[in-house]
């Protein structure tokens, strides 16, 4: 038995309450040997003196870029010598079986392969409020890009996708859980959801991103006046940039998705599609279809 590598993408900020808990569980993995590649998003607490407390931790720092430019420096940063890649958050704790479970499940596919999983969401004293799952293996193209929306903390992906992640810096991004996932549709990767959750997902008043509930009245102000990178505008970066290894039928779906705006039809297709249960909620496709109409996704 040759034990497997992982590097563990970690990006960090102001995390230095949560973050020795969590480095402890991702040092604590069975089975298999990880190491750490860390970027510290310009904090000013002690985060960066803990992560140098740990010998398979190796950290860097830079401008405050926020999470999803952080995670993508952290991909171009990381070696390409080891088997598999995991994103971390820095308030999680893992189950020490976490990345094992997830190298079982694609460790026998050798194309670019992507894994998430359930989580359990938290609060901050690491009590047991949901399970929360989103079904991430790909059927119809268009739904998906639409649709995708499974926290990148429980992604685990080999290789052959890292190499892929590598080929092309774009320079609009939404989030980077969402571009990786692109990556791998369009690079006709393979895709695997479990429905066992191996993570603790904090949820607590400083979360830079989590599991929040919105009012609907901030809810209808996002999707009437989104403010932030639109995924369509991130499909246009992955044409650019792997247009030449799509399939057809994907390919098809990111044109219809980064020209709605201006097409009609194609306004209408998205719109036309029938909801699938499997893949989200109701609420959360009825959101998506309301910011097709107003161009805001």
């Amino acid at each position: 038995f040759s034990m497997y590598r992982c590097l563990i993408l970690l990006s960090t900020y102001n995390g230095e309450k949560y973050l020795p808990e969590l480095l402890e569980s991702v040092l604590a993995q069975k089975d298999i040997y990880v190491d750490i590649l860390a970027r510290d998003d310009g904090s000013t607490d002690k985060t960066v003196e803990i992560l140098k407390k740990y010998d398979r931790v190796k950290v860097y720092g830079g401008n405050n870029l926020k999470p999803a430019k952080s995670f993508l420096d952290l991909i171009w940063k990381a070696d390409i010598n080891y088997d598999y890649y995991a994103l971390c958050d820095q308030d999680d704790v893992w189950k020490e079986e976490k990345i094992i479970s997830a190298v079982k499940c694609i460790e026998n596919i050798d194309k670019p392969a992507l894994y998430s999983s359930a989580v359990e969401v938290v609060d901050k004293d690491l009590t047991f409020i949901r399970k929360s799952f989103t079904d991430n293996t790909f059927k119809n193209p268009l739904y998906d890009i639409l649709t995708y929306g499974t926290p990148g903390c429980t992604f685990v992906f080999n290789k052959e996708l890292m190499k892929k992640l590598k080929q092309y810096k774009p320079s609009v991004i939404s989030m980077h859980d969402s571009w990786i996932s692109f990556v791998c549709l369009a690079v006709n990767g393979f895709f695997y959801s479990d429905q066992n959750a191996y993570i603790m997902y904090r949820q607590h008043d400083a979360n830079v991103l989590g599991a929040q509930r919105h009012s609907l009245k901030d809810t209808l102000t996002g999707i009437v006046k989104n403010k932030n990178v639109l995924r369509s505008d991130m499909a246009k970066e992955i044409l650019k940039g792997y247009s030449e290894m799509m399939p057809e039928k994907t390919k098809e779906a990111f044109i219809v998705f980064t020209e709605y705006k201006e097409n009609l039809k194609y306004k209408l297709k998205i719109l036309m599609l029938p909801y699938n249960k499997k893949k989200t909620t109701k609420r959360t496709f009825e959101k998506v279809k309301l910011r097709i109409v107003f161009n805001t996704i």
